[in-house]
């Protein structure tokens, strides 16, 4: 479903600065494959996953994407078998726009676009049932400008919007980072629901170590832009951060930093 073969991604090349973010990275993905990443500070997260939505062009590899050679594909062409949610809620959606109007923008994405009317009534219908299974209100507020809403509520409108077209593959960018804990659990639980009711394949980046072994089917750890642990169920599901961290020292023979990421264990 998705293949990275021997990525390598290097910033400020050629210069005394430069520094190897991702270093001859290889990984599989399974349809229906629900992958946490996991890693300190500049270790290649957010990397990966700009890589393999064509943000940034890759030194050398490959990437595939069922069974497309996507590598040198610009951004907007993967957007049509991608899906990606971001951290700040205000980045997955157009705030002066209304909720049918960022509806119609993603559900139309990479279709041919005529002269018909934007938003048929069907497309409406549609939308209102897509709202309401989120369990928000937000189907009965179709005109309202998505400025308007909660940091939560435009964040599931953006997890919304990203699957609307059945993605190949969803990408999640700390998605649920920004928001207080009741709400970024309430977010999870959303993802969750949604990634299970469209059998999607998901990446998902997370420094809580916690949720990266509670979600999913598989975590891979990354560090210094190499994959340096990769755990599947059912072995994962009996792990325990400490556990993790333990396998990473045996792996690499180190210890992680005191950063962000022992701080959310």
């Amino acid at each position: 479903m998705l293949e990275l073969k021997s990525l390598c991604k290097k910033f400020q090349s050629g210069t005394g600065n430069g520094r190897m973010a991702l270093k001859d990275v290889s990984l599989s993905l399974q349809p229906n494959d629900f992958v946490t990443v996991i890693g300190s500070n500049g270790a290649g997260k957010s990397t990966l996953l700009n890589v393999i939505a064509g943000v940034f062009p890759v030194d050398s590899g490959q990437v595939t994407i069922d069974g497309e050679d996507v590598t040198h594909l610009p951004e907007h062409r993967r957007a049509l078998v991608l899906g990606r949610v971001f951290q700040d809620p205000m980045q997955g959606t157009a705030g002066s726009m209304s909720i049918e109007e960022n509806m119609a923008m993603a559900f139309k994405r990479g279709m041919r676009r005529g002269l018909s009317k934007g938003v048929s009534a069907k497309d409406k219908d549609y939308f209102r049932e897509k709202l309401a299974s989120l369990g928000l209100g937000l189907e009965d507020r179709l005109q309202e400008p998505v400025k308007l809403l909660s940091g939560g509520q435009r964040q599931a409108l953006a997890l919304l919007m990203a699957t609307l077209s059945q993605p190949k593959l969803l990408l999640l960018d700390e998605h649920t980072a920004a928001l207080d804990p009741r709400t970024a659990q309430e977010i999870q639980e959303l993802t969750n629901d949604i990634v299970r009711r469209g059998s999607l394949s998901v990446l998902m980046v997370t420094h809580n170590l916690r949720l990266a072994l509670a979600v999913g089917t598989r975590t891979i750890m990354m560090h210094e832009g190499e994959i340096a642990l990769d755990v599947s169920d059912p072995e994962r599901s009996e792990m325990t951060v400490s556990d993790l961290l333990e396998r990473f020292h045996d792996a690499r023979g180190e210890r992680l930093s005191d950063d962000r990421i022992l701080l959310e264990a």
